[in-house]
């Protein structure tokens, strides 16, 4: 009850009770008149008089100190809310816009003593870049509760933090004031910023990826049989050398541009995948519009789904460099073969079952037997078994896959042989030379080092061979096209070498080296980074072979160096980045342009329990939706995606166990380099809390308005009927009209006395609920 209408009552009522005594007490004296005298009228007089004021004083006083009961239980009931209210409050001044009172809440989010709080101007809480826009705020706030967006609030240690701002226009204290709630939504708009950082992240992510697969020639497909609509990715026009403005059906185009030759195999791999579900793995040769044959290799997998039936999603790559190299290593087998029949040293290889499947010219003419009687004779019956001290040899490389050398007196042959034996895919391979006279010559090596300098023309590899007695390094051409160094400056020696490799990566390198060295073992393979100039570092893969003396003694290391810093620096980027979106808490789900789901997130599975084996190729309405999402929200959510529009909307989703949870999601579309629509990235917040709070707060905004209603409306009804029965009193001619008159005011004031009872008894549930 306002403190007007609570004067206002007092009065009427002491105007009703001064009506009331000033009529009934005259009409009694002067039924009376005839009876007493005039002394006696006047002592009647004056203490009707007194008793008058005596009385009514008393009425007034407790109608007063009852009104002001209540106006400070109510009084009381309001600070209460706005002392308890969990979001920080305040009230300042309209005019000099000095905070005249806050809340406890205020004190704990924004470390200001009240003190202090009552100290300052809402101008003094805010950054100064904000003051002009702030002044202009304040001048449109109006008496009804509104959201005035976002704003900047400086806390005492200096910290900046984002507020939403709701305020109305109050009395306080008889000024004109302003109450002001302030929502902390700083964590909100960080979250914000760092997950559009995230996606321009993968933005730029999946550029790297178009770019990747640009220069390696891959290229995606997806075929569906039921139409026989093909379609290719960009990069696949450009693999095949055809025109992406050919209008002709993409399926027609590729199989008449296939080589006739390889198009049954084509054709019959597709049927295969079709009907038996088998991966499509076909290699074939195409012809582009220039007339050029390239050679190509398809990888396909079938897919199926209910809505949209049997599709085929595959790659291409385009091989033809590959092709060419093989072409190039079946040449330098050729050559190889010419070599091993032209050079001096005899040469026969073993399967495993130590039957030669190769030789040279000069083996046959040592064991005096022609090639095709040869070919396919077990060695032991060409070398026996018990005369052959070589054998052990064979056997070691073959079993053990180790490379076997060694010098030793042949019975069989009655000379000295120089033996090397290496393990090979299909057996052994053994090399072997005459040095009864020349014992100690290192024919092989030198052997060895020429065939590393054919190998040498076809790689980027830096290949060297370390002398490790002398200290003495020797490297190939390719050693300029790794490093940034002059070759004036270049050094031979290992200490040289080694000043290149990270001082972080020294140590590993020299340790990994000594254990395979000091184990006896011959391969040995490290990853290390070097200067390659100018404090440049690349990524390398140094792979070695070790050879021992007679002594077991480690006396050269021959390896290549690969460069491996695009494909290591790739890797590990990739790892920090799916490791960064696999630890968002947020949960994500990509779908793609049929709106179905390609991938989600570990935060999604944990919060939804949905697995993404079990939903891919799904579209989340098919498990996330329930019947308390509205058909409005259904209806704007698939207008957006219609659209392939970015937006924001609150909205219920369920779990795996039918559990509704309200998210606030945010989708944005993704595109390709030609701006085609690919999907969507959805982000979802779990905002429970947020809407318990909002609904909370509805509740109490409605019960506010209905208590404000109630008592400048319903107390005002009553009010309005007393006075005009005063008025109607006043008016009277007769005393039974009166009469029927104060009959009508006490019942009126009964109903008066109901109303304020019923709105006491709202504040008591209200306040009850809230606790």
């Amino acid at each position: 009850m306002s403190m007007k209408s609570g004067a206002l009552r007092i009065a009427v009522i002491y105007i009703i009770i001064s009506l009331i005594w000033i009529t009934c007490s005259d009409k009694l004296l002067f039924y009376f008149f005839q009876q007493l005298s005039e002394n006696q009228l006047l002592l009647i007089g004056s203490v009707k008089g007194c008793f008058f004021v005596s009385g009514t004083g008393l009425a007034l006083y407790l109608l007063i100190n009852s009104n002001e009961k209540k106006l400070s239980n109510s009084e009381a009931q309001y600070r209460s809310m706005y002392e308890a209210n969990p979001e920080p409050m305040w009230i300042y001044d309209e005019a000099t816009l000095k905070i005249l009172s806050v809340n406890d809440a205020a004190i704990a989010a924004y470390g200001y003593s009240r003190a202090e709080f009552l100290s300052k101007s809402i101008l003094d809480i805010r950054p100064a870049q904000d003051v002009e826009k702030v002044k202009e705020a304040t001048k449109k706030v109006q008496a009804e509760p509104n959201k005035s967006g976002k704003w900047r609030h400086l806390k005492k240690d200096g910290s900046l933090i984002t507020v939403i701002i709701i305020s109305h226009k109050i009395r306080f204290n008889e000024h004109a004031a302003v109450v002001v709630m302030a929502r902390d939504i700083t964590e909100r708009v960080t979250f914000q910023d760092a997950l559009q950082k995230v996606n321009q992240d993968l933005q730029a992510e999946r550029t790297k990826l178009r770019e990747t697969q640009r220069i390696s020639r891959v290229g995606g497909w997806e075929f569906y049989p039921e139409n026989n609509n093909l379609v290719w990715s960009a990069e696949v026009y450009e693999i095949t050398g055809i025109s992406a403005d050919d209008t002709r059906p993409a399926f027609d185009i590729y199989i008449k541009h296939i080589h006739p030759e390889d198009r049954p195999q084509m054709v019959a791999g597709l049927q295969s995948l079709l009907k038996e579900g088998r991966h499509l793995d076909v290699t074939h040769r195409i012809i582009g519009l220039d007339g050029e044959i390239r050679y190509i290799r398809q990888l396909a997998k079938l897919e199926t789904s209910p809505e949209a039936g049997p599709k085929i999603i595959g790659s291409m790559q385009d091989i033809t460099e590959i092709k060419q190299l093989e072409e190039e290593r079946n040449k330098y087998f050729y050559s190889l073969e010419n070599t091993l029949n032209s050079m001096s040293d005899a040469f026969f290889a073993l399967d495993a079952k130590m039957d030669i499947i190769r030789c040279n010219q000069v083996f046959l003419s040592i064991i005096g037997k022609p090639g095709e009687e040869v070919i396919g004779m077990n060695i032991f019956n060409v070398f026996p078994r018990e005369r052959n001290k070589l054998y052990p040899a064979y056997e070691k490389a073959l079993h053990e896959k180790v490379i076997v050398k060694l010098d030793e007196y042949s019975t069989n042959l009655e000379k000295w042989i120089r033996l090397a034996a290496y393990p090979t895919d299909e057996g052994v391979a053994v090399y072997f030379s005459d040095i009864t006279e020349h014992k100690l010559k290192d024919s092989q090596l030198k052997e060895a080092i020429e065939r590393y300098e054919l190998v040498a023309q076809a790689t980027r590899d830096v290949i060297y061979d370390l002398d490790m007695v002398n200290n003495q390094l020797v490297y190939n051409t390719s050693l300029t096209q790794l490093v940034k160094i002059p070759i004036d400056q270049v050094g031979y020696d290992l200490q040289w070498w080694r000043s290149l490799i990270h001082q972080d990566d020294v140590a590993n390198v020299a340790a990994s080296q000594h254990k395979i060295s000091s184990e006896g073992k011959t391969n040995w393979e490290c990853e290390y980074r070097i200067d390659i100039g100018g404090g440049e570092y690349k990524y390398v893969m140094d792979q070695g072979y070790f050879v021992y003396n007679d002594q077991k003694e480690p006396v050269r290391l021959i390896g290549a160096i690969r460069d491996i810093d695009e494909l290591k620096r790739s890797i590990n980027e990739n790892k920090r980045l799916a490791d960064l979106i696999t630890r968002v808490n947020n949960m994500i789900i990509v779908t793609d342009c049929q709106n179905r789901v390609e991938w989600v997130n570990r935060a999604f599975e944990e919060n939804t329990g949905f697995k993404l084996p079990e939903i891919a190729g799904k579209t989340p309405f098919e498990f996330l939706t329930g019947p308390s999402m509205a058909p409005e929200t259904v209806e704007k959510l698939l207008t957006h995606i219609k659209a392939h529009e970015a937006f924001v909307l609150d909205l219920i989703i369920y779990t795996i166990d039918n559990i509704p949870v309200w998210v606030a999601a945010e989708f944005t579309p993704s595109f390709n380099s030609k701006g085609e629509y690919q999907g969507y990235i959805a982000v979802y917040q779990n905002i429970n809390s947020r809407k318990e709070k909002e609904d909370e707060v509805k509740r109490q905004n409605e019960f506010l308005r209905e208590v404000a209603w109630m008592s400048s409306h319903e107390i005002r009804r009553p009010v309005a009927t007393i006075l005009g029965l005063m008025n109607l009193t006043e008016t009277a001619g007769t005393i039974e009209e009166k009469d029927e008159m104060l009959g009508l005011i006490g019942q009126t004031a009964r109903e008066m006395d109901t109303i304020v009872h019923s709105i006491n008894e709202k504040i008591a549930a209200a306040v009850h609920y809230n606790k």
